[in-house]
């Protein structure tokens, strides 16, 4: 199988951590050291395959994801062995339980028991992991809950074996993307990733994942809609939206009004997911945070930002990552479509 690959390589330190980000049409790397204190870029590789798209492959990376993996490593010549990988919000599940006041060394059990009552499919069909993320305002404790298919997880163990490579934590996609770009900042704040499969919207609070949903609306579904209304190729139709947007012209209403009807279903979902957590806390949501590929499609931000009245931000995984500075056109470029591989990497040092 031929695909556009693309490799950069700035370097090795003898110790080094993997983050490992591998969608429907991606797989991404990013190698993190740790310089006196700081986290610094080693390495990283992107391959895209947007064939499988045109072909409608539903498996991750068209069941090719080992040896891509394998040979993006060769190339690269990263040879970190253990790594951290991402699963996908829609094929897990993500809940906030409340518990009533008990002590710390009995919370365990509780969750144990109550798990059943949150997570629709049998508890020994998935793995459960879960945090304390806080009090609410009646005393309850708060449980960040979290599931992930036995079946996923032994795919990505599988890909990570066949690659030569030992799996050490497996993370929603969204807890990766807040590490990085949230972190501890206490400010409630949406993140949105209109990734090729579907849109993820969350809500994040003191650093912690509240609301999770997707929906299904994707990058992709703007290229076929452009494709169709324009009678173009599923190609052509991609360099508009990655080139055009939603820019404001003389030439682009029509691209505009193929968009907009879709967009405006994110919207809407976005604002129902805000008010809900209004109405559940009192707190306001005044800042959305978009990464990953359709980021910065042009317009796509300022349009968030008028039909939800909050600052829409593209967010920067390599804001606080040391790097050379001549890979700025390059980060500008393509850095947000890292945000998970790095949120990742992240994780081991932290």
């Amino acid at each position: 199988m031929v695909l556009p690959f693309n490799i950069f390589s700035i370097g090795k330190e003898p110790k080094s951590y993997l983050g490992v980000d591998i969608g429907t049409l991606s797989l991404k790397i990013v190698e993190l050291s740790n310089e006196n204190g700081r986290p610094k870029l080693q390495n990283y590789a992107i391959l895209s395959n947007y064939n499988l798209i045109e072909n409608q492959t539903p498996k991750v990376f068209g069941g090719e994801a080992a040896p891509m993996l394998r040979r993006m490593l060769k190339e690269s010549g990263i040879t970190a062995k253990e790594i951290n990988m991402s699963a996908p919000i829609f094929s897990s599940f993500l809940t906030v339980m409340e518990l009533p006041p008990m002590p710390e060394s009995e919370i365990a059990n509780a969750i144990q028991f109550e798990a059943k009552k949150y997570i629709p499919v049998p508890l020994d069909s998935v793995l459960v992991d879960w945090s304390l993320i806080g009090t609410g305002a009646d005393g309850k404790i708060l449980i960040l809950l979290i599931a992930i298919p036995k079946d996923l997880v032994n795919e990505y163990q599988f890909i990570a074996r066949e690659s030569d490579l030992k799996l050490i934590n497996l993370e929603l996609e969204t807890t990766s993307a807040t590490r990085v770009l949230i972190g501890n900042d206490p400010v409630p704040a949406v993140l949105m990733d209109m990734g090729s499969r579907d849109t993820t919207i969350s809500v994040v609070d003191g650093g912690y994942l509240r609301i999770s949903h997707s929906i299904e609306i994707s990058g992709e579904d703007l290229t076929r809609a452009l494709a169709n209304s324009l009678n173009i190729s599923w190609r052509r139709a991609e360099e508009l939206k990655k080139e055009q947007g939603l820019k404001v012209t003389d030439n682009n209403n029509q691209i505009n009004d193929v968009l907009a009807p879709l967009l405006d279903s994110i919207v809407n979902a976005t604002k129902n997911i805000i008010d809900l957590y209004f109405s559940k806390t009192n707190k306001k949501i005044e800042k959305l945070i978009i990464y990953g590929g359709a980021a910065k499609m042009p317009g796509f931000s300022e349009y968030l930002s008028k039909g939800l009245g909050i600052d829409a931000l593209i967010g920067n995984p390599f804001n606080k990552i040391v790097y050379d500075a001549k890979l700025n056109p390059i980060m500008e470029e393509i850095g947000h479509e890292f945000t998970i591989a790095v949120g990742l990497a992240l994780k081991a040092i932290q």
